[in-house]
């Protein structure tokens, strides 16, 4: 037999005990934290249930949407449709989190709702819907990605204030139908502070039992989602007398693709499973109660599956990822992340019994000096051999048992003068400034004009796309003359500095210039992106002498074509000092 199709029988098998333990084995103690993102409601057949139930996922996110429940005015319906799909996951004992949307055409010209007519017809079709299907519905969510392209017609005028209406109207009249209904509000797509700022301020935690969010990084790994989710905590709490709010990540996901330039991150079958695993794990050290993965199987052109899309419903390994990672943890509490070296995350949680688990991973492959644990297995649930020394990589392990032997982090070597993102403020010099360069001069000219959207915070100016938010750049052209975003930071300290970060840019578009001067100086150059070879990342990372009021600038210029069409490049930058 070939070593390939070892390896797949071998896959094939593990796949299959998972499988028949989840089929056999029924959870002995029910854990909602663990869902999927399905889509019964756009016409999946109801066959496509069983795998669910087989991988011990609990929970499903699905939608009833309003123009089919009300085709006309008054009028409710439920077709076969619904009611098979709805039947089936009620008969697989898998609760469904249901999605209230989208727009009718009998309201608001089929815009998304923005009249108190439209505002109050689509309260009632959620009371409708919770009416015919009763206990089985024990969570809805009011709507989709409001903040993004699911918002239509005037309601897009204002976002917030108009799903506020929305919110309030829907949350008063589930309440009086069904008080033990969980209301969801939200489900923005990413995280967008200013927006989420907007409904918070205007009293939207009210209305909202759970606040939803879509945390996608497509095109990073998961790690970073538990600061995200932690500054977004922290928002929450500002206006909920400093208290937590319940956050559900009611959309996460990776779909396999290839690397297309150098430094574009490539996703194949194993590393989406992997993904999963840790994206789970850093979620729920995050304190977020429920996680939807987006999505069940591959569908249309979304290649994010946990089965594929054929006749025998095969699973891929994030499926098995999955279901491994629901039989450790399943009713398994966050406790601690271990302290480690940075690249290294041990997050513990304890299981009923009281008994520890590790979800245990390295961005780099790494021995560690393993006592106490009583065992470990990986992503497919294989056993991990281990005598006095376990070997860990990207890929978690679940380790059983009081471990022992993880390295511990670093002594501080250095101290943080500058983080170009911690740091980002709405004033000018506050260290850092905010502005351009014109061709080839590095006279730095202040943006003037600090705008808040639903989206980001921003400066910006006269030039086409020119904006510098938290982490990004985008450059301008004046004619044919470039003009430079650039990011510049003037202290008082005196003595050697590190300079470390790196500058990223899309895959699209023609490619940019980057660059660092040290008082007008260029110290740092690359082109990145628009082919040629040119790489999509470029990390920085040197020691530079400075002065009270050294000025260093990073730039990004539309690079030697002044196409500035997909020239949004990402910058983070730290300037630090030895520590003593």
């Amino acid at each position: 037999m070939k070593g390939y199709e070892k390896f797949l029988l071998a896959w094939v098998s593990a796949a299959t005990a998972v499988l028949s333990c989840a089929a056999q084995a029924p959870p002995a103690i029910e854990d909602q934290r663990f869902g999927v993102m399905t889509h019964f409601a756009q016409g999946w057949d109801p066959s496509w249930i069983p795998p669910i139930a087989q991988g011990a996922v609990p929970e499903v996110r699905d939608e009833l949407y309003w123009q089919t429940v009300e085709p006309e005015k008054g009028r409710f319906v439920f077709p076969d449709p619904y009611e098979r799909y709805m039947a089936g996951l009620n008969k697989n004992n898998i609760s469904p989190l249901i999605v209230l949307s989208f727009e009718n055409s009998n309201y608001d010209n089929g815009l998304t709702p923005y009249t108190n007519d439209g505002i109050e017809a689509y309260a009632r079709y959620a009371v409708e819907v919770l009416r015919h299907y009763g206990k089985q519905i024990k969570a809805v969510e009011i709507w989709n990605e409001y903040n993004g392209t699911f918002c239509k017609g005037p309601a897009a005028q204002d976002r917030a204030g108009t799903y506020l209406l929305m919110l309030r109207t829907a949350y008063a009249a589930i309440k009086r139908e069904r008080p033990d209904v969980i209301v969801v509000g939200g489900a923005t797509s990413g995280i967008p502070m200013p927006y989420w700022e907007e409904l918070l301020a205007g009293g939207g935690l009210a209305f909202m039992d759970v606040l939803s969010v879509h945390p996608y990084r497509y095109d990073s790994p998961p790690e970073g989602l538990e600061t995200d989710l932690a500054a977004f905590q922290d928002l929450v709490k500002k206006y909920n007398g400093g208290r937590p709010k319940p956050i559900w990540v009611t959309e996460i996901g990776w779909g396999t693709k290839p690397s297309t330039a150098v430094g574009d991150l490539a996703i194949d079958d194993e590393a989406q499973a992997r993904f999963l695993v840790r994206a789970y794990a850093l979620l729920l050290s995050s304190d977020v109660q429920r996680i939807y993965w987006y999505l069940l199987r591959d569908y249309q052109q979304f290649n994010m599956g946990l089965i594929r899309d054929d006749a025998r419903h095969s699973p891929k390994p994030a499926y098995v990822a999955m279901s491994t990672m629901i039989q450790q943890l399943r009713g398994a509490n966050f406790v601690t992340r271990e302290k480690t070296p940075d690249d290294i995350y041990s997050l513990v949680f304890a299981r009923p019994s009281g008994e520890e688990v590790r979800v245990l991973w390295a961005l780099r492959r790494v021995a560690i000096a393993a006592s106490g644990a009583t065992k470990a297995v990986d992503i497919n649930g294989r056993p991990v051999e281990f005598t006095g020394q376990l070997h860990i990589d990207d890929s978690p392990v679940f380790v059983t048992g009081p471990l022992q032997g993880l390295p511990s982090p670093p002594a501080a070597k250095e101290i943080v003068l500058a983080d170009s993102l911690r740091d980002f403020s709405s004033a000018q010099g506050n260290p850092w400034s905010y502005g351009v360069f014109m061709g080839g001069s590095t006279a730095f000219i202040p943006l003037p004009n600090y705008v808040i959207t639903d989206w980001v915070k921003t400066w910006t100016g006269q030039y086409p796309y020119i904006s510098l938010t938290a982490s990004d750049q985008h450059p301008s052209a004046a004619g044919a003359t470039p003009v430079s975003a650039v990011r510049r930071w003037q202290g008082n300290h005196a003595g050697p500095v590190r300079i470390a970060g790196h500058f990223r840019c899309g895959t699209q578009g023609d490619g940019v210039g980057v660059s660092i001067f040290v008082d007008g100086r260029r110290r740092f150059r690359k082109l990145l992106g628009g082919g040629n070879g040119n790489p999509v990342v470029e990390s920085f990372d040197f020691v530079q002498t400075v002065r009270p009021g050294t000025v260093i600038d990073f730039a990004v210029d539309p690079g030697p074509g002044v196409d500035i069409n997909f020239d949004a490049t990402t910058v983070y930058a730290t300037i630090s000092k030895e520590a003593r």
